[in-house]
């Protein structure tokens, strides 16, 4: 499995950026940086390559199964200036065994994963393009899990009735 990286959030000048990272090297290539902090503490740290300081980010590490995706994973919260941003994009993109992450590709491996479902993958979509409260709301009871949970409850039940009539439904 590739260690892959990227902005998670918006492009452009911000407060803060996050870059995620996701994969088995995920926290050996925040190490190269950093000193590590505790695994799910967040901790302030000089972002440090070859001598220069690229930025003083909050680190957070999680462990397999302790993160979105579900794998060992790292989020750099750096300062939302393009410079300090494409500074740790290009350190990161020069290790070894790292790269860019395509789009979306954090999301489909928490679907492989199981740390989502379709519904709640589609409901994630819809909370990041919500515009409205309305949006916000619907998308947050699908992402909550609530509509993959009521399809479960429904193909339980047509299984177990499906047995009682004598039918094998799979």
């Amino acid at each position: 499995m590739d260690t892959i990286f990227a902005l998670a959030s918006a492009r452009g000048k911000a407060g803060v950026a996050v870059i995620r990272l996701s994969g088995p090297l995920a926290h050996w290539a925040v190490a190269q940086l950093c000193a590590l902090p505790t695994v799910r503490q967040a901790a302030l740290r000089r972002l440090v390559w070859r001598g220069e300081v690229l930025d003083e980010a909050l680190v957070l590490l999680f462990a397999e199964g302790a993160s979105f995706t579900g794998e060992i994973s790292a989020e750099l919260h750096l300062h939302g200036s393009t410079a300090v941003v494409a500074s740790v994009l290009r350190v990161l993109s020069g290790l070894e065994g790292l790269r860019l992450a395509e789009a979306g590709e954090f999301t489909r491996r928490a679907l492989e994963n199981g740390r989502l479902d379709l519904a709640q993958v589609e409901g994630l979509a819809d909370l990041i393009d919500a515009e409205t409260e309305a949006q916000r709301r619907q998308a947050m009871r699908v992402f909550s899990g609530a509509l993959g949970r009521r399809v479960e409850l429904w193909r339980l039940d047509l299984v177990v009735h499906g047995r009682q009539r004598g039918h094998e439904l799979s």
